[in-house]
C-alpha cells in the first residue's frame, strides 16, 4: 500500500512539475515566433482563407495574396483587392470596376479589416499552452494555443503553427465565440523582399470608366 501511494504521488508530481513547464514554454515559443515576425521589413504571404461555420454546418475556401510593410498592405481575396497606405484605404471590385475610398479611423475589425495582424506580436495580452511537436511531410512543427486576456474578444482562442526551424508560420485559427472560425494557411512565406510604397497605393484614374465611391 505505501509503495502505491508512492507511485501516485509521483505521477502526480510529475503531472504538477509537466503543467508547470508547459506555460513557460509556449510562452518563449511565442515570445521567440513574434520578435521574429517584428523583425522583418517586408512580408509577402500566399494563403488559404476558410471560413468555418460550425452552427451552420458549412465552411467557403478562397485563395488569396497578402504584401505588407509597416502599416500599409495589400490583399487580394475573395475578389477584392484591399489597398491601404497607412491612412488612407482603397477597396476595389475589379468584377464591378468599382473602388470604395476610406480613412479608418481603427483597424479592429479582424483579419479582413487588418490582415497584418496575423504577423503581430502575440506576446502581449495572451496566456499561452504548448500544445506539442509534430511532423508534417517531413518538416518539424510547433503547436501554441493563445488565449485573450480580454474577455470581450470576439474569439476565445487563437492556435498557431509553425516550423520549428526557422518559426515561419504554417496556419492560423482564430475560434469565434459565434461559432465561426477563421483558419490561415500560409503556402508560401516570403519575407524582406523589395516592396515599393506605391505598392499600397490605388489609382483610380487608370481604370477607365470606374465608380469611385469616396467616403472620405
Amino acid at each position: 500500500m505505501r509503495r502505491f501511494f508512492l507511485t501516485v504521488g509521483a505521477l502526480i508530481g510529475a503531472s504538477i512539475l509537466a503543467m508547470g513547464q508547459s506555460a513557460p514554454l509556449g510562452k518563449d515559443l511565442i515570445k521567440s515566433f513574434s520578435e521574429k515576425m517584428q523583425t522583418y521589413k517586408t512580408i509577402e504571404a500566399d494563403f488559404s482563407f476558410t471560413l468555418e461555420n460550425l452552427q451552420e454546418g458549412f465552411s467557403d475556401t478562397h485563395s488569396g495574396t497578402l504584401t505588407f510593410k509597416g502599416n500599409k498592405y495589400f490583399l487580394d481575396l475573395m475578389g477584392m483587392e484591399v489597398y491601404y497606405d497607412g491612412s488612407t484605404k482603397w477597396q476595389f471590385i475589379p468584377d464591378a470596376n468599382e473602388v470604395t475610398i476610406s480613412v479608418p479611423t481603427s483597424l479592429d475589425g479582424g483579419f479582413l479589416d487588418d490582415p497584418t495582424q496575423i504577423f503581430r506580436d502575440y506576446e502581449q495580452d495572451f496566456k499561452s499552452r504548448f500544445i506539442g511537436e509534430k511532423v508534417e511531410k517531413g518538416v518539424a512543427l510547433y503547436e501554441v494555443d493563445l488565449y485573450p486576456e480580454d474577455l470581450s474578444e470576439p474569439y476565445s482562442l487563437i492556435k498557431i503553427i509553425f516550423k520549428k526551424q526557422n518559426l515561419d508560420p504554417i496556419s492560423i485559427k482564430y475560434q469565434g465565440k459565434d461559432g465561426i472560425n477563421y483558419i490561415i494557411e500560409v503556402s508560401k512565406f516570403k519575407p524582406n523582399t523589395n516592396v515599393k510604397d506605391e505598392s499600397f497605393v490605388f489609382d483610380p484614374q487608370k481604370h477607365r470608366g470606374i465608380e469611385v465611391v469616396d467616403l472620405r
